[in-house]
């Protein structure tokens, strides 16, 4: 559906604008720079989350036959609100929490790295279940109980998926430098902008569609057309 493309370019330039503001409030009303820097992490955590939960919204739709739209994906997000900013402060803590661990030596970079990850992966799919069901932050939280079933759709993921695309990534960047590089500074900057955008496009878009289907179909166990997740075994007679 082409109005999933849509909303990871929101979600940049959104932040973008996010930051130019939050940036320029800084130097016209000089703050403190700790306080101002919590605020900042708080409003872009805030608004990638947001766009996440309308991508998912949008994804539901899709998968129910519907033809979806931005607006409708915006405005299922603008009723959780109170469910995404508590994701959201909750989501800051941790970082905050895990950001203090790493610079306590190698263990605690260790359990920092751990926890962020773990976190992370977590948010995936609570960020589904406060969206497209009717629970609240605190209920979505406590069904990740239920995600041990979807294990190997999260390992296929985490393990499979994401680190062939970072192998390709890498790829990509060199073939683009070794091309680019003859045309000068200017021309690689470009080229490395636009490739990061590209990136954080194509990861967002994959990254909210993968796990929500994952959500939907492995942990509300809701039919999906099209997708088969019967259990088949590996040797027959």
């Amino acid at each position: 559906d082409k109005s999933l493309l849509v909303l990871p370019f929101v979600m940049i330039f959104g932040a973008i604008v996010l930051i130019v503001l939050m940036v320029g409030g800084y130097f016209i009303l000089f703050q403190s720079p700790y306080l101002w820097g919590l605020l900042l992490l708080i409003v872009i955590s805030f608004w990638a989350t947001f766009i996440s939960a309308a991508q998912g919204w949008m994804v539901h739709e899709v998968l129910q036959g519907k033809d979806t739209t931005v607006s409708s994906g915006f405005g299922r997000a603008l009723r959780n609100m109170r469910d995404i900013f508590s994701y959201t402060l909750t989501m800051v803590f941790i970082t905050l929490l895990a950001s203090f661990l790493r610079s306590k030596g190698r263990l605690g970079e260790a359990v920092g790295g751990t926890m962020s990850y773990l976190a992370g992966l977590a948010g995936k799919l609570v960020i589904p279940a406060m969206i497209v069901t009717e629970r609240s932050f605190g209920e979505s939280v406590a069904q990740l109980k239920e995600s041990v079933r979807s294990f190997p759709e999260i390992a296929t993921y985490e393990v499979g998926i994401r680190p062939l695309t970072n192998f390709a990534v890498l790829l990509l960047f060199l073939f683009t430098f070794f091309v680019i590089s003859p045309l000068g500074i200017l021309a690689q900057a470009a080229s490395f902008v636009l490739l990061l955008i590209l990136i954080i496009l194509v990861s967002v878009y994959i990254n909210t569609t993968y796990y929500t289907i994952v959500y939907l179909a492995l942990i509300e166990k809701k039919k999906i057309k099209g997708l088969d997740i019967s259990l088949k075994p590996l040797f027959c007679r």
